[in-house]
């Protein structure tokens, strides 16, 4: 695999990749035999560019999105395309968050990009992004909400604007959970549950989080971001970041994922390219239930009620498709 954007498991045991290098969707069996392969690069029916979610409903159909395309293709478990889905213009930027039970479809703004474009003074930003709910056929029904989107530093250089990302960047975190969506913006332990119609229902706290930084803490992000440049690239990418304002706290999670029981995980937030290995999972009424360990070399993408279903790399950056049991204490 060369690039997995998403993964799910199917009631029979298939289990579907969506594989950004070859823009493919591969269906494989319980045993890991390939079954079917769906799309491959293009813009016609059932083909992508921009492939960047995957997900499933109860009835076993199996979605896939492409940013660049703004088009949702369905498909059954067999791997045949059901229908193809494309997305009026606007809002733009959108990612997916995932299907509700009645057919319609949530999305989250990627970034503010209209307000950057639009800013007049550099600095620190954290412009508001939208979470919008589509019909079956691509017209934006409604927005759920504003929430702050990706926290992001803007200066000058050359005459014109360029953008950063600042230490301990925040941004928003969305997930669909059932019938509910589920958001969260970073700054404290806090997510809150919406219905279709975007009414509050619920929100879930952990108070006593405090993720105050501690001495150090700014050092250690610094080296972890210079170990992703070249090492001509490393003194000027240290002064910038130590040019930058640094928050009181780190980001109070990471990612989200509602397994297929309706818990929510709930990831500890990492500096890229670490990936968490705690996750603090909910039952669907909100009730704590406790920390899952995950092995640092796995991304998990689905769990269900005894597995996780994730992605790993080996010690030389090859991908595979891990399929791992959940053990409960």
């Amino acid at each position: 695999f060369d690039g997995v954007t998403g993964l799910v498991r199917l009631s029979d045991g298939t289990i579907v990749v969506a594989d950004g290098g070859s823009q493919e969707i591969r269906f494989f069996d319980s045993a890991g035999e390939l079954k079917a392969v769906a799309g491959g690069p293009g813009e016609g029916p059932g083909e992508f560019t921009g492939l960047s979610g995957l997900g499933s409903v109860a009835t076993g159909a199996v979605w896939a999105y492409d940013f660049s395309l703004r088009r949702i293709t369905w498909l059954a478990g067999s791997g045949q395309v059901l229908n193809t889905v494309r997305l009026d213009s606007e809002p733009p930027m959108l990612n997916s968050v995932g299907a509700l039970p009645d057919g319609t479809f949530i999305l989250k703004q990627l970034w503010g990009a209209t307000q950057v474009a639009e800013a007049q003074e550099g600095g620190l930003r954290r412009d508001p992004v939208a979470v919008v709910r589509f019909d079956d056929r691509g017209s934006l029904v409604d927005t759920l909400g504003l929430f702050p989107g990706r926290e992001t530093f803007l200066r000058e250089e050359n005459g014109r604007g360029v953008m950063s990302t600042p230490p301990f960047a925040r941004n928003a975190a969305s997930v669909v959970r059932g019938e509910r969506v589920v958001v969260g913006t970073q700054d404290a332990f806090e997510l809150l549950e919406f219905n279709p119609a975007g009414t509050l229902t619920r929100a879930i706290r952990i108070p006593s989080w405090d993720g105050s930084l501690a001495p150090g803490d700014v050092e250690e992000y610094i080296q972890g971001r210079l170990e992703t440049v070249a090492e001509e690239r490393r003194p000027g990418l240290r002064a910038e970041l130590e040019g930058m304002p640094v928050p009181s706290r780190k980001p109070a999670y990471g990612g989200l994922l509602a397994d297929m029981s309706g818990n929510l995980w709930v990831s500890e937030w990492v500096l890229y390219p670490h990936l968490p290995e705690s996750w603090t999972v909910f039952d669907p009424d909100g009730r704590w239930l406790g920390e899952v360990a995950v092995s640092g070399r796995c991304h998990p993408y689905a769990a269900g009620e005894d597995w996780v279903l994730g992605v790993e790399w080996d010690d030389l950056d090859v991908e595979y498709v891990v399929l791992y049991p959940l053990i409960k204490g």
